[in-house]
Formats: C-alpha cells, sequence, structure tokens
C-alpha cells in the first residue's frame, strides 16, 4: 500500500496510442495500483487532438473512482485502528494475567455480544488465543505475546500504508478538481472565441 513510485513517468506523446491514457501517469501508482492523475499543464495542446466531452468524461470517471477509493481507505483506516487497539489490549491481558501467574484472581470474560460471567483463575500458565474461524489456541505466555506483537505490527505497518494511499488519494482528487476546471475554462474560452469570430464576419459581410 505504500506511496513508493516504481519509476519516473513521462508523458505519452504516440498519436497512435489512446490519447487519453495520458490523464494518467502509467508507471507511477501505490503498491495498491491507484494510478498517479496527469496535471494539464498545457491545456490547448493536451485537447488539441481529442474531443473535449471526451476529456470531460474521463475526468469524471478518475474522480469517482478516486472517491471510492477515498471511502475504501477510510473504512480500513478506522478498521485498522480498532485492531490495532484490540491487539495492544490483548497484550497488556497477557502481561497482566503472567504477574498473576503465582497467585489466584477473580475474572469476566464475555459469553456472547454484551453479555459477561465471572471466573476464578488459579496460578495460570497459559493463555487461550482466537485465531479466527471458530479456532483458538493455548499458547504460553511468551507464545502467546510473540503471536499477537506480529499480529500487530502487521495491522501497523497496513495502517500506515493506508494513511499514506489516503493522503495519496486527496491528492489525486485535487489535482483532477483542478483538472475539471482548467479544461472547463479553456472550453468556455474557446466558444467565446468562436462566437466573436463569427460576428466579425458578419459585421464584415454586411
Amino acid at each position: 500500500m505504500s506511496t513508493t513510485t516504481t519509476t519516473t513517468a513521462t508523458a505519452i506523446s504516440n498519436t497512435n496510442e489512446d490519447p487519453y491514457k495520458i490523464l494518467f501517469e502509467q508507471n507511477i501508482k501505490t503498491a495498491t495500483n491507484i494510478p498517479m492523475v496527469t496535471f494539464i499543464s498545457n491545456v490547448e495542446e493536451f485537447v488539441k487532438d481529442k474531443d473535449i466531452e471526451n476529456v470531460f468524461k474521463q475526468l469524471q470517471e478518475a474522480y469517482q473512482k478516486y472517491k471510492f477509493f477515498e471511502s475504501k481507505l477510510s473504512n480500513n483506516i478506522s478498521m485498522l485502528t480498532q485492531r490495532s487497539k484490540q491487539l495492544q489490549e490483548s497484550l497488556d491481558i497477557v502481561d497482566h494475567v503472567e504477574n498473576k501467574s503465582s497467585e489466584s484472581f477473580s475474572v469476566q470474560y464475555e459469553l456472547s455480544e454484551g453479555v459477561y460471567s465471572s471466573a476464578e483463575v488459579n496460578e495460570p500458565k497459559s493463555m487461550y488465543l482466537w485465531l479466527g474461524a471458530n479456532v483458538m489456541l493455548e499458547y504460553s505466555f511468551d507464545e502467546a505475546r510473540e503471536v499477537l506483537r506480529n499480529n500487530k505490527e502487521t495491522v501497523d505497518r497496513q495502517l500506515r500504508e493506508s494513511i499514506q494511499d489516503l493522503g495519496f488519494v486527496k491528492d489525486q482528487i485535487t489535482t483532477t478538481d483542478v483538472n475539471v476546471s482548467r479544461v472547463y475554462n479553456y472550453d468556455i474560452i474557446q466558444k467565446r472565441k468562436l462566437k466573436q469570430s463569427g460576428k466579425t464576419t458578419e459585421e464584415e459581410d454586411k
């Protein structure tokens, strides 16, 4: 998910290829293959061999895709943040139980959502961890700590990468907005020039 680029992309100028490919930098992507949109610095040069309506269509489609990625990444960040917090709480529990391994103590545990019960724990020597798919395994304290730390490291890495990707996507949304505005303004100016040119021709004919 990291936003590290692979190579420096250059604009596609080969007219034999799809002229709209230039809307995206083909070789600059995140690890999740989210492409970087190209900033249209010279609108006149960019649209000279293209239909203006198709350019608008391509830009609008790109905008919608980036908004989808933005929503998806925001949800992932929320989920991963919660997962990281839960794993840290589990690590704290392992440390707490290990510190009390030579004594007896009472705990509350969840039977089902919102339903808890109490139990007496006598000199615990191991921990049970849920692994998913209704699978639970017994681990020593050190093993349980290693499993949880590895899982947390993975989740924290995914969280960092998702945050980086979200920043990348927000940049692409901004660039796409600017591109739409620049193309729109160029189109308005050209229509005005065309209209003015028509009026001048009519005046000369008179």
